[in-house]
């Protein structure tokens, strides 16, 4: 668990090379909707590594524009946020909202479900939110959405609609869900089992560091 808590940055690039390569390879075997949850599966592992490690600076981001009245920038390596919660965020959030979907792709709201997700929420909070509240054109994450999570999610939505596969109740069960999970686990119930102020698991310097290399002043942090 200490390799994985060290390097779990690193390691979704990795990860992500892997499935992507696995997929483009395998291509022929799979359901056209089983391969684009693939995908969409490895740009989420892109999509960390982006946020904390090139360009990075999302630790520090979240630390300190999103710092609960009651914290300090002496403990800003750890909370709200510390490297454990971010690995259980993160990763959780890719085995049960991204890879699930590969198992059953005929159902669709299930589907649909990463694809809303990665591309519609993380545009709306990378693309407009992160952006405005760091006065800039670019934060770490929007990268991938762009380039990533929404094509992905046009080609589904696209296929889906052209084939009669999804009923209106298929988005609204998977708006549903995916606000279910947002809010109950990855702002709440993960964040909350892992939250202390004396974390033993605080950001090393390097990934703190990056945010006012990529960012200057601009935040005004």
């Amino acid at each position: 668990m200490k390799f994985i808590l060290a390097h779990w940055v690193k390691l979704s690039a990795v990860i992500g090379a892997a499935v992507l390569v696995f997929t483009l390879a395998t291509w022929p075997h799979w359901h056209y909707l089983q391969a684009l949850a693939l995908l969409n599966l490895a740009v989420i592992f892109f999509h960390f590594f982006e946020e904390f490690e090139f360009p990075g600076g999302f630790p520090t981001f979240s630390n300190t524009l999103f710092a609960p009245k009651d914290s300090t920038p002496d403990i800003a390596n750890r909370y709200p946020l510390n490297n454990m919660s971010a690995l259980w965020v993160n990763w959780g959030t890719a085995l049960v909202m991204y890879l699930t979907p590969v198992f059953f792709p005929d159902v669709i709201w299930l589907g649909l479900v990463p694809m809303l997700f990665g591309g519609v929420v993380q545009l709306i909070v990378h693309g407009i939110v992160n952006n405005k509240m760091l006065n800039t054109w670019y934060n770490s994450g929007l990268f991938v959405v762009v380039f990533g999570h929404l094509p992905l999610m046009v080609a589904y939505i696209a296929y889906i609609e052209r084939h009669g596969l999804a009923a209106w109740w298929d988005y609204v069960i998977a708006v549903v869900l995916m606000a279910v999970w947002y809010v109950g686990v990855i702002r709440i119930l993960i964040p909350k089992l892992w939250e202390r102020k004396d974390s033993p698991y605080p950001f090393s310097p390097a990934p703190m560091e990056k945010f006012g290399k990529l960012y200057g002043k601009r935040s005004g942090v």
